[in-house]
C-alpha cells in the first residue's frame, strides 16, 4: 500500500431504493457501464446486497485519487442519473469517503499508513470474507454497521464495522483469525452523508 498521502480513496454508496423502484437502479447500472469504462482511475467496484432485507444495497468502489473520483462525479450521464434517482427511486443513501489507511490479507500484512493516520478522523473497517464474521470476532472493538452479500457471488460478503478508535482498529486486525477474512481494509472517513444530511455532501455545482 502506498506510504504517502496518495493512498486510495475509497467510496461506500449505501442506498435503499423506493418499494417497486430496485429494478430501475439496476437500469441505471448498466447504462452507466460504458461510462466508467472510459474513466481512469478506478480500481475496483464490488456492489453487495444486504442480508437482514431484500432492498438495501452497497456499492464498494475503490478510486486511485479524489482527482479521478471528481471526473467520474461529474460525468453527464452519471448527474443524470444521481438526479433521477434522488427525486424518483431512492427512499434514502448513505456515501462515506476516505482515505485507506491500511490493508491487510490473510497471507499479506501491509504496514499502517502513518502519513494519514495522524490526520484519521472517522473510521471505517471493511471486512471481505467467504462466510459470514462473527460479531465476537468484533464486538469489543467495534460497532456493526452492516453485512452484505455479493449479488454476483453469494460466497462473497462484506462487513462493515466503525471501530471505537484507531487503537481499537488495529487491535481487532491483530487478534481475528485469518480463517475469518479474505481482506480487511481500514478507511478514515473525510465525507459521510445521505440523502437529508448533508452537512458534508460537495457544493450543489459538486453535487454526489
Amino acid at each position: 500500500m502506498p506510504k504517502s498521502n496518495k493512498a486510495p480513496l475509497g467510496l461506500f454508496f449505501e442506498v435503499v431504493p423506493n418499494p417497486g423502484h430496485l429494478n430501475h437502479y439496476f437500469s441505471y447500472v448498466e447504462k452507466l457501464k460504458p461510462e466508467l469504462e472510459k474513466h481512469e482511475g478506478l480500481i475496483r467496484l464490488n456492489r453487495y446486497r444486504a442480508l437482514l432485507d431484500d432492498q438495501s444495497l452497497l456499492s464498494h468502489q475503490l478510486w486511485d485519487n479524489e482527482k479521478s473520483l471528481e471526473n467520474w462525479r461529474q460525468n453527464k450521464k452519471h448527474r443524470e442519473a444521481q438526479k433521477a434517482g434522488i427525486k424518483t427511486h431512492f427512499k434514502d443513501y448513505r456515501i462515506r469517503i476516505g482515505r485507506r489507511l491500511a490493508c491487510w490479507q490473510a497471507d499479506i500484512v501491509t504496514g499502517v499508513n502513518n502519513a494519514l493516520t495522524s490526520k484519521s478522523g472517522e473510521l471505517l473497517l471493511s471486512i471481505q470474507s467467504k462466510a459470514v464474521v462473527p460479531t465476537t470476532a468484533f464486538n469489543k472493538h467495534a460497532s456493526l454497521d452492516c453485512v452484505y452479500c455479493g449479488l454476483s457471488a453469494s460466497d462473497q460478503f462484506i462487513t462493515l464495522v466503525t471501530p471505537n478508535n484507531l487503537s481499537s482498529a488495529l487491535a481487532l486486525t491483530s487478534s481475528m483469525s485469518p480463517d475469518f477474512f479474505d481482506k480487511i481494509e481500514l478507511f478514515s472517513i473525510s465525507r459521510n452523508y445521505s440523502m437529508t444530511e448533508r452537512d458534508q455532501a460537495p457544493s450543489a455545482k459538486n453535487h454526489e
